[in-house]
């Protein structure tokens, strides 16, 4: 059988292409908790949720519309090794209820469409 990196040429037949399982990583279930305190630092949340498998933590910030400063929220989104996504998270004595992640679409800030940014945009 040929693999997709021996092919020189395509022809009108199917090709058929083989993708070792272990070279495969799923994504992570991808989370956001709310009402966390702002007193906690993302390294202590990491350290405290990495037995129920979170890799990675990020806390979400925002712009107050009195200053251009940027500040914490009490969101905090989780990146978890499996793609099973669960019903709640443990930090400390206090149980979060998890929500899933949507992120906003991507726009373009030159002609408003969506799919693409500024940098790569049709002329």
């Amino acid at each position: 059988m040929t693999t997709l990196r021996q092919c020189t040429k395509l022809t009108d037949g199917a090709v058929s292409v083989e993708i070792p399982a272990s070279s495969m990583q799923p994504l992570g279930a991808r989370v956001v908790i709310y009402n966390e305190p702002l007193d906690i630092s993302t390294d202590d949340l990491v350290a405290c949720l990495a037995s129920q498998g979170v890799k990675f933590v990020k806390r979400f910030r925002f712009k107050n519309s009195d200053s251009s400063e940027l500040k914490d929220s009490k969101s905090v989104f989780l990146r978890f090794t499996t793609a099973d996504l669960p019903g709640e998270v443990k930090i400390g004595y206090l149980f979060y209820r998890v929500m899933q992640y949507v992120p906003r679409p991507l726009r373009c800030f030159k002609c408003n469409r969506y799919g693409h940014g500024s940098h790569t945009a049709a002329v």
